[in-house]
């Protein structure tokens, strides 16, 4: 997940919500349990990938 314009409000799986603002990359691992916020007025604009594609 990359920031791309904005700030990022994330908690993964039971941790506090934290922020990263543009420009920052994250990775995060599969099964994950991702809470995403947009806690400021600024819109807020990711890029997601994926990989390897989930299976089944």
């Amino acid at each position: 997940m990359t920031v791309v314009r904005g700030t990022l409000s994330i908690g993964l799986n039971d941790q506090e919500i934290h922020k990263y603002s543009n420009g920052t990359l994250l990775k995060i691992p599969v099964n994950t349990k991702m809470n995403v916020k947009n806690l400021n007025d600024d819109t807020l604009e990711l890029i997601v990938v994926k990989a390897p594609a989930p299976t089944k």
